[in-house]
């Protein structure tokens, strides 16, 4: 003791009071037991903690709670308890049905409810009246009673009910929806001309138009809502279905990515089925749109899957977007005849060649002085549909080799330059050879001037019955590809772009400079 009062009583007062917060601290730690020997707290009004209402995997637990502090000296007649509380709970909403029982001041309560705030509220209820000392409440809902048709038709009959009641004004709602969609209707329709005096860039006034078009429709959207007293709802369930949607686009990226391309393609439309298109590096007609990748089909039948977001970002080439388009193909002459005149006789050529519009006129220029000889290059514009770009090319080189044989124009003689063993160069061109019986030992081709005659007339037909029509019945290179099933090129979900209809034009074909 004389020890204690030297060191003073300062550190027992402050190890008594590490112990209890020790103590307190483990009982409010979730898993770990209370240390504590005293009962469950009670509550602001002395009575003591309710225990576990029923749930739906244990159905049959019971609530259990007292009205507070039990008085033994004064009691009340149970009769009297069961009286009392058998009136006024039949008549507390969402009440079903109840039996009372009482025992010395102990209530059961058997029956059913509307739900568990209802039986919550009726245990609350009864603890309140005098002569109650515990609540036993066995009561259960109609999720626990009701079977699986009795549960549908009860929440049929409340939908039915709120609509009977309430169809007015959701006929209001929906009127006022549908006018703030006309307006936004009428105004993406007038955009360019209500805009124009305030936005003079045509993309930044396209950009807001759609803006103002789409605030309409939501106001329009809020509007409904709020007849409905449905916003407050409807934003909780916006809400998180934007967290999910997130979420849910941070997983599939691509997919993501892919299905908005396929919308926005679809919408804006740069290319139909038919159309020949070159992106990516690919070159093919559109046979089909789906949810996740285009599908060309080569010319050479070859199916090509290229994912939307790739069609969308890419540069894209749509050989068949404008009416017409124009063929090439290059013609080499030697140095020594008239230019003029083979540039006459080619484009002379090409105004009598089936399929050539007249206008913008077929026409031949010099593209370049070579070695060799003279380089001219042909230019000439077709139709974009309902033409074989490839035999009309075909046929335009035909026509020019023989109006070039007519005019006495031949290519000029190859050229060339041979270094041998690093020494020298030596300059090699054709050498004219004797004619020989035999034509197999020929070294060239050197004909007399009756094979030559006889095989410019040849030409000479058949340039002049060239046609850009299929002969008997065939199929051209586009016709066949379109031909092809589209079940064949396309099994991840409906195709997005129509089919082109009857009376549209037929697809075209691009042309390659020959």
């Amino acid at each position: 003791m004389h020890t204690l009062k030297r060191l003073g009583w300062t550190p027992l007062v402050t190890a008594v009071w590490i112990l209890g917060a020790v103590e307190t601290s483990m009982a409010q730690i979730p898993g770990l037991p209370n240390l504590s020997k005293s009962s469950a707290p009670a509550k602001s009004d002395g009575s003591a903690k309710p225990a576990a209402a029923p749930t739906k995997d244990n159905p049959d637990a019971t609530v259990a709670t007292t009205s507070g502090p039990i008085n033994i000296e004064k009691t009340v007649d149970d009769r009297v308890v069961k009286k009392t509380l058998s009136d006024l709970i039949a008549q507390y909403p969402g009440v079903r049905h109840v039996t009372v029982v009482v025992h010395d001041g102990v209530v059961t309560l058997e029956g059913q409810v509307e739900d568990d705030d209802t039986r919550d509220d009726v245990t609350e209820f009864t603890r309140r009246v005098e002569g109650v000392r515990l609540v036993l409440n066995r009561m259960k809902t109609d999720v626990q009673v009701l079977t699986a048709h009795q549960l549908a038709a009860q929440v049929l009959g409340e939908i039915w009910t709120a609509v009977s009641r309430k169809w007015l004004v959701v006929i209001m709602a929906v009127a006022f929806f549908a006018l703030f969609a006309l307006l936004a209707r009428t105004f993406n329709k007038y955009s360019e001309t209500l805009l124009s005096v305030f936005v003079t860039n045509p993309l930044l006034r396209s950009v807001v138009g759609s803006f103002v078009g789409s605030l309409l429709i939501i106001c329009g959207l809020m509007v409904a809502l709020s007849i409905l007293n449905l916003t407050h709802a409807v934003l909780s369930i916006l809400g998180l279905a934007g967290v999910v949607g997130l979420a849910i686009g941070f997983a599939f990226r691509d997919i993501t990515e892919n299905f908005i391309a396929s919308i926005l393609l679809g919408v804006r439309r740069p290319f139909r089925v038919g159309d020949y298109v070159q992106v990516a590096g690919q070159a093919g007609i559109v046979k089909t749109l789906n949810t996740r990748a285009t599908v060309l089909v080569t010319l050479e039948g070859n199916h090509v899957r290229i994912p939307n977001a790739t069609i969308f970002k890419e540069i894209m080439v749509n050989s068949s977007a404008s009416a017409t388009s124009r063929g090439t193909f290059d013609v080499l002459i030697p140095y020594s005849v008239s230019t003029a005149t083979a540039m006459e006789a080619i484009t002379k050529a090409m105004q009598s060649q089936e399929g050539i519009l007249a206008d913008p006129p077929p026409r031949a220029l010099v593209e370049a002085l070579e070695l060799n000889g003279v380089r001219l290059r042909t230019y000439y514009w077709m139709p974009s549909a309902g033409v074989d770009g490839f035999k009309l090319n075909s046929d335009a080189k035909l026509k020019a080799k023989v109006a070039l044989q007519e005019a006495g124009i031949a290519p000029p003689p190859w050229a060339g330059t041979l270094s041998i063993l690093g020494r020298v160069p030596i300059d090699v061109s054709e050498v004219e050879t004797h004619t020989c019986d035999n034509a197999s030992l020929r070294p060239g081709v050197i004909l007399t001037s009756e094979e030559a005659e006889a095989n410019l007339r040849r030409d000479r037909r058949a340039a002049a019955n060239a046609t850009i029509a299929p002969k008997n019945g065939h199929e051209t290179p586009m016709e066949h590809v379109m031909s092809e099933a589209e079940t064949h090129v396309s099994d991840e979900g409906e195709n997005l772009l129509p089919a082109p209809s009857l009376d549209a034009q037929e697809p075209s074909q691009p042309i390659v400079a020959g």
